[in-house]
This record gives C-alpha cells, sequence and structure tokens, in this order.
C-alpha cells in the first residue's frame, strides 16, 4: 500500500495475505481494529469451539472494537485469505463519510446472524447451567441499572409483574415491559437508571458474552450493533 492511501481514512491501514491454518486474531486479545475478508475463508471459534465461518466481504473484530474489550473469539484462516485491516480512524470516519461502508457492516453483521440461527443446535446442559446463572430477580422499587453504573452489561426482562420504569436525572424517560426486549448501554442513555416497578425477572450478560446474544437473539443482536455503531458515530 502506498503512503498516499496508508494515510486516507476512507483506505485500508494494511491488507495482509493470511496461508490456510494461519491465525489472525487469537482469542482473548484486545484489538483496536477489524478486519474485512477482501477473499477467502475464515472461521471463528470460541474456546476452540466452531461459531461460523465468514466469506468474502464479511466483517469481523467490530466487537471488541466497539466495547473496548478482548476478542470473545479466536480468527483463522480456512484457506489463503485476503484480509484488510481498518482502525479506530477509520470506522469514525467511514461512519460520518460512507453510507455505504455502514450499509456493509449491517449487512455482514445479519448475514452472520442469519447463519448463526440457522446453526442453532439444542442447548447442552452446560448452556442451560449458565444461563439458570445470569437471572436476576428484583423486587418492588429495586435498582436493577444505577445511574451512575457505567458498566458495559446488556439485559433481557424475562418477566415483570408491573413495567421497568427508566429515569435520566430523576425523570422518567421510558418504561420497559416487553419480555424478551434488551437494555443496557448502549441501548439506554450511559446516565440511566433502571428500577423494576412491581417484581421483575432479569437475564443479564456481560459483554463478553455478546456471542450468546448473537446466538440466541439474532434479532435483538442486530439492534444492539446499530445501536453501537450509531453511538459510535455520535462520538465522531
Amino acid at each position: 500500500m502506498n503512503e498516499e492511501n496508508r494515510k486516507d481514512p476512507a483506505h485500508a491501514i494494511e491488507v495482509a495475505v493470511f496461508q490456510a491454518g494461519e491465525e489472525i486474531i487469537p482469542q482473548g486479545v484486545e484489538s483496536p481494529y477489524f478486519f474485512v475478508i477482501l477473499s477467502g475463508q475464515v472461521v471463528l471459534r470460541h474456546d476452540g469451539k466452531r461459531i461460523r465461518t465468514l466469506g468474502d466481504q464479511d466483517i469481523f473484530g467490530l466487537e471488541s472494537l466497539l466495547l473496548k474489550r478482548p476478542s470473545h473469539y479466536a480468527a483463522q484462516a480456512v484457506r489463503k485469505c485476503r484480509i484488510a485491516k481498518y482502525a479506530t480512524e477509520n470506522l469514525d470516519y467511514l461512519i460520518g463519510g460512507s453510507p455505504r461502508m455502514v450499509q456493509n457492516v449491517l449487512v455482514s453483521i445479519l448475514r452472520q446472524l442469519t447463519r448463526t440461527a440457522l446453526n442453532l443446535l439444542e442447548p447442552s446442559p452446560e448452556s442451560l447451567a449458565a444461563a439458570k446463572e445470569r437471572i436476576r430477580f428484583f423486587s418492588d422499587g429495586e435498582a436493577i441499572v444505577e445511574e451512575m453504573d457505567r458498566g458495559s452489561a446488556l439485559y433481557r426482562l424475562i418477566s415483570t409483574a408491573g413495567w421497568l420504569q427508566v429515569t435520566s436525572e430523576g425523570r422518567e424517560i421510558m418504561r420497559i415491559s416487553n419480555p424478551g426486549e434488551f437494555f443496557g448501554v448502549p441501548i439506554l442513555p450511559r446516565n440511566a437508571c433502571v428500577r423494576s416497578i412491581g417484581q421483575s425477572a432479569v437475564e443479564k450478560y456481560g459483554a463478553e458474552e455478546l456471542d450468546i446474544i448473537i446466538r440466541d437473539y439474532p434479532d435483538s443482536a442486530l439492534k444492539i450493533m446499530q445501536a453501537m455503531i450509531e453511538r459510535c458515530g455520535a462520538k465522531s
């Protein structure tokens, strides 16, 4: 890549070739980049278990970049690949100045969610046990998310005798009452407080469990990713 293109925020900072079996990003490492597959195939694995296989124009690594967390999967070339690498400043520029790129990101995410949904297997006893661990019960008036909570957890409403009240600076801004609805950062304002009105059951997911949301709730996951991209664009 010539120096002129390297300085242009619309261009990838690097285009690299990976041979079959070569690791592109390791699991558990935070990376300031996201990647676009120009040609070839890439497999994503979590703890050695295959999550999905990606192809031309698919995007990966975006979750780690946006959440600023270590990658929850490893990416490995299935066969010879050409991969474009983009940095944070590229993403900020492309969101603000390239609607086409934003469209490509969303199309890739939707395609991956669809593949994941089609490949779902029956949940294992281990996954069911993990789901039970995530469930929390709240009494009437109890806070689920405090106003000064800056965490990146996501929550899903399982059931409520009333509703979940969302306030900001002491003023109610919305109510959550539909079972299955997700809330938390980045969906709600960062200074929001969520309180249970009546007894409620809520499922909590850490940022590292985004792959579970993608697997089990693909439609909601797409909305969450859109919210992440919109928030990232608002910062630029």
